[in-house]
C-alpha cells in the first residue's frame, strides 16, 4: 500500500508544483509575454492563459480515461506523468516577446495546453489507484497522502520561487533566473517514472477487465466506457461535477491566486507573499494529514458537509486577516488551505464509491477535468478583476456561493461508504454497488 501511495502521490505533487509555478511568476510572465503598460492587463492575460489550459483538461481526461479503463491505470499515470514532465520544461526554454514577439505568448499558450491536457489523466488517475488498493473503512487515511503530496507540491513550488526571487536581482529575474524552477521537471518526472513502473493493478481492476472481455466477447462490441458511464450513472457525473466544482473554485483561489493577491492588492512583497502562503500550506499538510483519519471515523456525508460549512463561514475571516500583517494572513490562510484540501479527500473517495470499476476512470476523469474546465481555471481571472473592480475581499463571496451548494451536494448528492469493487455478477457491470455493513460505513 505504501507504494502504490508514493506512486500517486509523486504526480500529485508534480502537477501541483508545475502549476503552482506559473502562477507564482505570473507577474514576471506577465511582463516577458504580454507587456503593457497597465500590470492589472497584463496579470489579466496571464491568468487567461492560465484558465485556457483548463479547457483542454476534458479532452485529456476522456483520452487519459479511457486508456485507464481499457489498458490498466498504471499506463494512464506513466504517460500523464511523461507529458507533464515535458511540457513543463519546454515552458523554461521559451522565448520572451521581446525575442520572438507575438509567437511568444502562442507558444506558452502551447505549453500550457500540454500541461492541462496531461493533467486531465493525472488528477483522477491517482485518486482511482489508491482507493482501489484500499479497504472501505481506511479510504481517507489512504488517500490524504495524495492530498499532502499537492499541498508539498504547492508548498515547493512557493519556496523554490521565494528562494529565487531572494536570491536574485530583478534583472537577473526576469533575464533568466525564472526559467531555473520550471528545469525541476525533470527529475521529479524521473523519480515519477520510477515509482509507476514498479506498481501493479488492483485486484478490482483485474477483475473488471477479465469479466469484461468476457461480456465484450459474448456480445460481439465494446462500447467506450464513456458512453458507458452516460448511460448507467448519469446522476453520479452530476454529482461529482458538483462537488468538485467547489474544490476547484477554493483550490485555485489558494494556489493560482492568492500570491498574486497579496501582491497585487494588498502590498506584500513577492518573498513575503510566498513565505506567507509557504506557513499557510504546511498548516494545510498537518491538518489534512488527521482529517483524512477523521474522515474514515465519521460518514462521508457529514465530512464533506462538515468542511463546505467550514469553507463558507471561513473564507472572509481569511480575506479580511490578510489586511492586518504577514503572521495573521499566514493563519487565515492556513485555516482555508486545510478546509479547501479536504474536500479533495472527498473527491478521491467519492471517485471510486460513486463509479463501477469498469467505467471509474473514464466517468471521474470527465467530470472531474469538466468542473475544474468550467471553475477552477477561470478563477485567478475572475477573482483579479472582483478584487479591482468590487474590494480585496470580494473574492470570499464568490467562494461561499459554491460552499454553501457543496452542502447541499454533501446532504443530497455524495454517498456513504460504498463498495463497488465487488463485480462477481456480470449484470452489475456498470451499475451501483450494494452498501457496505453500518460498521463498515461508520
Amino acid at each position: 500500500m505504501r507504494k502504490v501511495r508514493r506512486a500517486g502521490a509523486i504526480g500529485n505533487f508534480i502537477e501541483y508544483f508545475d502549476n503552482a509555478l506559473y502562477a507564482y511568476f505570473a507577474v514576471t510572465i506577465a511582463k516577458l509575454f504580454f507587456p503593457t503598460v497597465d500590470p492589472v492587463v497584463g496579470l489579466l492575460s496571464t491568468f487567461a492563459v492560465f484558465g485556457l489550459a483548463f479547457f483542454i483538461r476534458p479532452v485529456g481526461g476522456i483520452v487519459f480515461g479511457h486508456i485507464g479503463d481499457r489498458f490498466g491505470r498504471k499506463r494512464q499515470l506513466i504517460l500523464a506523468l511523461l507529458l507533464m514532465s515535458i511540457a513543463t520544461t519546454i515552458l523554461g526554454l521559451l522565448p520572451t516577446y521581446d525575442t520572438v514577439g507575438i509567437l511568444a505568448p502562442i507558444l506558452l499558450i502551447a505549453c500550457r495546453l500540454l500541461q492541462g491536457f496531461s493533467v486531465g489523466g493525472e488528477s483522477t488517475g491517482a485518486f482511482v489507484l489508491v482507493v482501489e488498493h484500499s479497504k472501505a473503512q481506511n479510504r481517507g487515511h489512504n488517500t490524504a497522502p495524495l492530498i499532502v503530496a499537492s499541498i508539498a507540491g504547492a508548498a515547493c513550488a512557493a519556496l523554490t520561487a521565494m528562494i529565487t526571487t531572494s536570491m536574485l536581482s530583478p534583472e537577473a529575474l526576469i533575464s533568466w533566473g525564472w526559467r531555473l524552477p520550471f528545469f525541476i521537471a525533470v527529475p521529479l518526472g524521473i523519480v515519477g517514472l520510477y515509482l509507476r513502473l514498479h506498481i501493479d493493478e488492483s485486484d478490482a481492476f483485474k477483475d473488471a477487465a477479465k469479466e469484461s472481455a468476457v461480456i465484450n466477447s459474448a456480445a460481439g462490441h465494446r462500447h467506450s466506457p464513456l458512453v458507458q458511464a452516460f448511460r448507467t450513472v448519469p446522476k453520479e457525473l452530476f454529482i461529482l461535477f458538483s462537488w468538485v466544482a467547489l474544490q476547484a473554485v477554493a483550490g485555485y483561489l489558494t494556489v493560482g491566486y492568492m500570491v498574486s493577491h497579496l501582491v497585487q492588492f494588498e502590498g506584500f512583497q513577492m518573498s513575503t507573499a510566498l513565505g506567507i502562503l509557504v506557513v499557510g500550506m504546511v498548516i494545510a499538510m498537518i491538518a489534512c494529514t488527521l482529517l483524512g483519519r477523521l474522515m474514515d471515523k465519521m460518514t462521508r456525508k457529514n465530512f464533506a458537509t462538515l468542511m463546505s460549512t467550514g469553507l463558507a463561514v471561513w473564507v472572509l475571516p481569511a480575506f479580511i486577516l490578510m489586511s492586518w500583517g504577514a503572521v495573521p494572513a499566514a493563519i487565515g490562510l492556513g485555516v482555508f488551505a486545510s478546509l479547501m484540501y479536504s474536500t479533495m479527500i472527498v473527491s478521491g473517495v467519492a471517485i471510486v464509491e460513486l463509479f463501477p470499476v469498469d467505467v471509474r476512470a473514464s466517468a471521474s476523469g470527465f467530470a472531474y477535468s469538466v468542473a475544474f474546465s468550467v471553475f477552477g481555471g477561470t478563477v485567478p481571472f475572475i477573482a483579479t478583476w472582483m478584487s479591482a473592480s468590487f474590494g480585496a475581499t470580494a473574492p470570499a463571496y464568490y467562494v461561499m456561493v459554491f460552499a454553501v451548494a457543496g452542502i447541499f451536494v454533501a446532504r443530497f448528492g455524495l454517498p456513504n461508504a460504498r463498495e463497488m469493487d465487488v463485480i462477481a455478477d456480470p449484470i452489475k457491470l456498470g451499475s451501483p454497488g450494494a452498501e457496505l455493513p453500518v460498521r463498515a460505513q461508520q
